[in-house]
């Protein structure tokens, strides 16, 4: 019998068909999938995060999905410790681990390894947080000032990592990117293959928006409201999520539907975009259309190397 030696890997941007195909080649294979992506670890944070369905979940064994509660924050170094463990687990069992996701720091540092950096300073924390309420876009200003090259990894409303950049470099008194590539800690030393899944820019859009319209539409306002009942905070670590501030404007009566779908369609489609300036960076990547007639077959011999 055939064994597993190394960990495979299916990126791309939002809507190009990552997790379907994760579930099929993970059938095919013997695998199962490690999620990378940043917010499908909260609970309770579905329709909006195109999570596994229970289904897959039911045919697959998924990883580092609901392991959060949304108040909590979670980090790449986090993901990629976790990941790790996850994946060299799943070898043990002799079966393939699957990384999936868009998030690519996560992905990048599962493979490269990060700079675990200071432990947490509560106080500083919290004057961070206060000032970033008192002011929305300030903490991703201090740190495009401060460090411009971490600074491109940070996204205007990512608070906690922000935070967790501004707190390493005022703790340590240097440049957090600095610090990452003199010490990116562990690193994947086991082979892998990464897939790239990609799409014409018209095509993606037109995905997302179809996406959109489909059970997300349905889902999420009824979703966010619950949230908001259980008492989480707008502030919370799951709620930068793409589309659930957009959704407490809708719920709490400050936009219409109207609005409420071009903004969350709006910022999908920026997201992907940053997506795939991010993944057009990364080195090893395999890329294939996703809408490859034998996209499968395709990805089962991409794999082949990672059996001995």
């Amino acid at each position: 019998m055939r064994r597993p030696r190394g960990v495979l890997a299916i990126v791309g941007a939002n809507a190009t068909g990552k997790s379907s195909l994760a579930v099929e080649v993970a059938l095919r294979l013997g695998g199962e999938i490690i999620s990378a992506d940043a917010f499908a670890v909260y609970r309770g944070m579905d329709a909006g995060t195109a999570k596994p369905s229970p289904e897959d979940r039911q045919k697959v064994p998924h990883h580092l999905v609901d392991v959060r509660d949304p108040r909590e924050p979670f980090s790449a170094g986090e993901f990629s410790r976790l990941a790790r463990e996850a994946a060299r687990q799943i070898l043990g069992r002799g079966r393939l681990p699957i990384l999936c996701g868009g998030t690519g720091f996560y992905i990048r540092t599962f493979f490269t390894g990060l700079f675990e950096g200071p432990t947490r300073d509560e106080p500083l924390r919290r004057a961070l947080e206060a000032a970033g309420r008192r002011r929305p876009g300030l903490l991703k200003r201090m740190i495009d000032l401060l460090d411009p090259e971490s600074g491109t990894k940070i996204l205007l409303n990512d608070a906690a990592r922000a935070i967790r950049y501004l707190e390493i470099a005022i703790l340590t008194g240097k440049h957090p990117s600095k610090l990452f590539r003199q010490s990116p800690g562990p690193r994947w030393d086991l082979p892998s293959r990464k897939v790239l899944l990609a799409l014409p820019r018209v095509r993606l859009y037109e995905r997302i928006e179809q996406r959109f319209h489909g059970a997300m539409s349905i889902g999420l306002p009824g979703e966010v409201g619950k949230l908001l009942e259980d008492g989480l905070p707008v502030t919370a670590p799951g709620m930068n999520a793409i589309g659930y501030r957009e959704t407490v404007d809708l719920v709490e009566g400050r936009i219409d539907r109207r609005e409420w779908e071009e903004r969350v369609i709006g910022a999908t489609r920026r997201f992907a975009k940053r997506q795939e300036t991010w993944f057009r960076r990364e080195l090893d990547l395999i890329r294939v259309d996703a809408e490859r007639e034998d996209l499968v077959d395709f990805v089962l011999a991409q794999s082949e190397p990672l059996f001995s």
